[in-house]
């Protein structure tokens, strides 16, 4: 019996200690404490991530009037210019209730995804992986076929994220996921 109380309390201690982790990243970063979605294209920004961005900051201003809660989206444009340009307007059009970073490349991507609870992106094995590593539930909006593709079920069969093609499914997902971990004391896939 006692060794089941010191797992517990084993466990309880490093689940702490990844929140406390995931507050300092934050700061670190220079965003807000709130949950975070993070949306990526690669370092081309590619995939459709103005209108993938645009989708989530409406879904996630949406779900903040709704529920009183206020939520953060960072948005890693890589060297799309256009992209980080056009996604930076004040942060009023975006709403009050959310915070959003609009990020050029940048080279601490392992850090924006500690920091983060939902990750955007398409389909690259080195950003899966990386994904995989951090405990980041992936809706994956894109792939390359033939080089990519294959990466799709495997995300999917091994239960640490989705694909969806639309940015309104990939709205309607991050709204489902973040309800789902209001519910499951943070575990978003259950």
């Amino acid at each position: 019996a006692d060794d089941t109380k010191e797992t517990e309390e084993e466990d309880e201690a490093v689940e702490m200690n990844g929140a406390n982790q995931k507050s300092s990243i934050r700061e670190k970063l220079g965003i807000a404490d709130l949950p975070t979605v993070l949306i990526v294209g690669g370092g081309d920004g590619m995939g459709g991530i103005v209108s993938q961005a645009q989708a989530v900051g409406e879904k996630l201003q949406q779900i903040a009037s709704s529920s009183g809660k206020s939520y953060q989206m960072v948005v890693v444009c890589g060297n799309n210019q256009a992209a980080q340009k056009e996604l930076s307007p004040s942060q009023t059009s975006w709403g009050g209730d959310i915070e959003v970073s609009i990020q050029g490349f940048v080279n601490n991507m392992d850090d924006f995804m500690r920091a983060s609870d939902i990750l955007v992106t398409k389909a690259g094995p080195g950003t899966i992986a990386e994904a995989s590593i951090c405990g980041l539930p992936c809706i994956l909006s894109s792939f390359l076929p033939g080089q990519e593709e294959g990466n799709v079920p495997y995300v999917v069969d091994n239960g640490f994220g989705c694909y969806q093609g639309t940015p309104e499914g990939i709205a309607d997902t991050v709204q489902k996921w973040l309800e789902a971990s209001t519910e499951n004391e943070g575990n978003m896939l259950e």
